[in-house]
């Protein structure tokens, strides 16, 4: 393992390689934990030395801590000003949200995050948005996924680059370890607050991280750079995928509108089965609200025996709405929000 000292080198030479050269402000997501301070304080570091970056720490209080999210954002505001860096804040309702749409409270609280993330992004003329995601996040998310029976994208986890609600959504941090970058916040003196629901059993990403990594590690003591190999594999498989199902969506598509699309049921039945099992999750993203658990292999496996049995019917889907087979087609139908259900009927 490379010296902990050689963590902002090494950070400066993967910035310069990926993301440098861009023009416009980085709207960093900064909650006050580690991973998230650390980001700052790299990014914070490459601006003092004549990079010219130009940074906006926000942070969004979703209402789940009480009084501590508060504290939380004071306490970024404060660290951020101190590094020279305009800071924003934010605020929501996440259990509000989730009684209103039916979704789990952390669900809830992601959304209004990045929706918040995203809006200061358009109001900055951001080019990106950066997260504190790193090596050991996509390694928990890898698990889960596995354990829940996930796609080959959704195996291969966060991406050092993706999009998000039209933004670039960037993690500069995905190279590097949990571990890694204790030690380099804690020789560096970056300072932090800590999150108690990092630690709490009722998650299980938490339960994961205590229980099932150190059995995993004890196994193979590479066991983390095992599983993000398999993400790099998968990940690299599902790009020439993702084009096929493009392709083979496409061809099936007959129309699309805001509400529902219809494909040719025989095209999808009669794609090979890795193909048609791509071009449901393809379906079902589409009409998923952004932010909702991707179906596991049952359930995909499920909507594929479905379609090819040729009987009418319906699948509901996970995050509302649903896929039917109508005769000699497929139509996805998107799910409606509390807001539109109560004016249908008051209509």
């Amino acid at each position: 393992m490379p010296r902990t000292s050689d963590l902002a080198t090494r950070f400066r030479d993967q910035w310069a390689r990926s993301f440098a050269g861009r023009s416009g402000p980085i709207v960093v997501a900064v909650s006050g934990g580690i991973d998230s301070m650390t980001l700052l304080a790299l990014l914070a570091r490459e601006r003092a030395g004549g990079d010219g970056l130009d940074l906006v720490a926000a942070h969004f209080d979703h209402g789940m801590r009480g009084p501590a999210g508060s504290e939380d954002g004071r306490f970024v505001e404060a660290v951020a000003g101190r590094w020279g860096v305009r800071a924003v804040r934010g605020s929501g309702d996440a259990p509000a949200r989730a009684r209103e749409n039916r979704r789990g409270p952390m669900t809830a609280a992601r959304e209004l995050r990045y929706s918040f993330l995203a809006g200061i992004a358009e109001r900055e003329g951001a080019w990106a948005i950066a997260t504190a995601h790193q090596r050991d996040d996509r390694v928990e998310t890898a698990l889960l996924r596995i354990v829940r029976g996930a796609s080959l994208e959704g195996l291969a986890g966060p991406k050092a680059m993706s999009e998000r609600l039209g933004r670039s959504l960037i993690r500069p941090l995905l190279p590097y370890s949990r571990a890694e970058i204790e030690r380099w916040a804690e020789e560096s003196g970056v300072p932090f607050r800590e999150d108690p629901s990092n630690r709490d059993p009722r998650y299980p990403r938490s339960r994961l991280r205590a229980e099932l990594l150190p059995l995993l590690r004890k196994m193979n003591p590479r066991a983390d750079a095992a599983i993000a190999r398999l993400a790099d594999l998968a990940a690299a498989d599902a790009v020439w995928m993702r084009a096929a199902t493009e392709e083979l969506m496409r061809s099936a598509t007959e129309s699309r509108d805001e509400r529902e699309w219809t494909l040719t049921a025989a095209r999808m039945v009669d794609a090979h089965p890795a193909l048609l099992g791509r071009a449901i999750v393809a379906a079902w993203a589409w009409s998923a609200p952004d932010g909702a658990r991707p179906p596991d292999a049952d359930w995909i496996g499920g909507v594929a025996k479905f379609l090819r049995g040729g009987r009418g019917g319906r699948v509901p889907a996970p995050g509302g709405g649903e896929i039917a087979r109508r005769g000699p087609r497929v139509v996805v139908r998107r799910p409606f929000t509390v807001t539109e259900q109560r004016e249908e009927i008051s209509g």
